[in-house]
This record gives structure tokens, C-alpha cells and sequence, in this order.
């Protein structure tokens, strides 16, 4: 699953750098349809399998409403082609940070990894990354309506910190899987 949403992301960014460079065309929609849809969609699924039976359905449902105000969106308030679609992020980092917080929860409440090293598992560093990266995201990518009246610098600092922490994200995806190597069990 996180080898389909970094290929996704390689793709997507590919396609809207392309747009822009190339044809000085708006990456607008693409940046809707692969990061607001396609990536949440990826992330959700990749808690689904993590998740346990209540948790999987409430995941279900959370995934569901989320196509569903994505939909009503897109038809009715932001169009894909012209807005960021911010208030289908906003419903989309409240389904990913839900699913981060109920990964955390589980871990405690069934005392899932018990015995093992939690910084050998894998799955602790790619959540805590998606929950870092996300948290931020919301503070930068909420207030976009409004970026034509703030300040250039804020927006570039903004920016700035947003791409390391998706960087970091991404990276994190990728060394996770060596984390049981460095952190041996105990």
C-alpha cells in the first residue's frame, strides 16, 4: 500500500511540475484529485489492514463520508477545476488524524506490541510521520481561500515548512522497515 501512494506522489508531482513548467498551465485539479482523493484514500486504507474489527468499520464509514462530502463538494461548493477542494482536506486530515489516533489508542489500550521495541516497529514511525506531516498540513492548506491577501514571506516560510515535512514523511515511509534492524527488541 505505501509503495502505491509513493508512486502515486512521484506521479502526481511529475504530472503537475510538467503542467506548470512546460505548459504554464494551472496543476490545480491535479493537486485535488491525486492529494485531496487519491492520497487520502491510500492512507485510510493503509490504517484499514492495521485496524481492528471496530476499527476497520469505523474506518469504513469515516472513507465513505469522506467520498461522499468530497462529492457534494466538488458538485456544489469548490469546484475541482478552479479551488483547492479545502474542505474536503479538512474532512480528509480529520479521517487521517482519527485513524493515527486510533492506531496510538490501540497500541495502549491492547496492548498490541507488548513485548516488542515500539521503535522497531515500522508501522509507529510511518503513523507518527503521517500524524506530524498532516497536523501541519491542516494549518497550511485550511487558509489557501485567503493566501491572495497574506504576505509573501509567511506563505514561502509556510510552504517551506510544509515540503520538509512532506519530505520527511516520505522518507520516513521508506526507513520505517530498517527501524527493526537499528531498534532490536529487548
Amino acid at each position: 500500500m505505501l509503495f502505491a501512494l509513493l508512486l502515486t506522489v512521484l506521479v502526481f508531482e511529475y504530472v503537475a511540475n510538467y503542467l506548470v513548467e512546460s505548459h504554464h498551465l494551472p496543476n490545480l485539479v491535479v493537486y485535488n484529485v491525486f492529494f485531496v482523493y487519491l492520497e487520502t484514500i491510500f492512507i485510510v486504507l493503509y490504517f484499514y489492514r492495521l485496524m481492528t474489527r471496530k476499527g476497520k468499520r469505523r474506518i469504513r464509514i469515516g472513507l465513505i463520508g469522506f467520498i461522499v462530502v468530497g462529492l457534494i463538494n466538488s458538485l456544489y461548493f469548490q469546484d475541482i477545476m478552479d479551488k483547492f477542494q479545502n474542505i474536503s482536506f479538512a474532512v480528509a486530515v480529520l479521517l487521517i488524524l482519527s485513524c493515527c489516533i486510533w492506531f496510538f489508542f490501540d497500541i495502549f489500550r491492547l496492548k498490541r506490541y507488548q513485548n516488542v521495541n515500539i521503535l522497531s516497529v515500522p508501522e509507529f514511525w510511518i503513523t507518527t510521520s503521517i500524524l506530524f506531516f498532516y497536523s501541519s498540513g491542516f494549518v497550511y492548506f485550511m487558509p489557501i481561500p485567503y493566501f491572495d491577501t497574506m504576505e509573501m514571506q509567511l506563505l514561502e516560510l509556510l510552504g517551506n515548512v510544509n515540503r520538509f515535512l512532506a519530505g520527511l514523511m516520505y522518507l520516513i515511509f521508506g526507513f520505517a522497515f530498517y527501524a527493526p534492524l537499528i531498534f532490536k527488541n529487548e
